[in-house]
């Protein structure tokens, strides 16, 4: 029986007792920079936005708009958009993902146009 069957056999009940953890938490599939960011209205919990201090392979120094610098480790298969560019010092830019224990996750790096 796959793990799907036993899913809907059991009515969805064995979701409820995965760990929060363990539990996906949908990103949303933002792909260009959107107009409330630049007020700063967005989704805390999925978008962190400020302007790139510095920039390497696979890692990304921002500081946020409260003045808290950050450092953002880039995964294999993070987006960087639009495609071909590459985030630069005092550049806008909003960092999607998600939080996993208390570390951000980042799935794409949009730079402000």
């Amino acid at each position: 029986m796959t793990l799907t069957s036993a899913l809907a056999m059991a009515g969805g009940a064995a979701l409820a007792a995965l760990p929060a953890a363990a539990q996906y938490d949908q990103v949303p599939a933002y792909t260009t920079w959107q107009p409330g960011w630049d007020s700063y209205q967005y989704d805390h919990r999925h978008v962190m936005l400020g302007t790139v201090d510095s920039f390497a392979p696979y890692r990304l120094t921002l500081t946020r708009h409260n003045g808290v610098t950050q450092t953002i480790d880039l995964k294999r298969g993070t987006a960087i958009l639009p495609v071909g560019a590459t985030p630069t010092a005092g550049e806008r830019v909003a960092i999607v993902g998600y939080y996993s224990n208390g570390t951000f996750i980042a799935n794409r790096v949009i730079l402000r146009g």
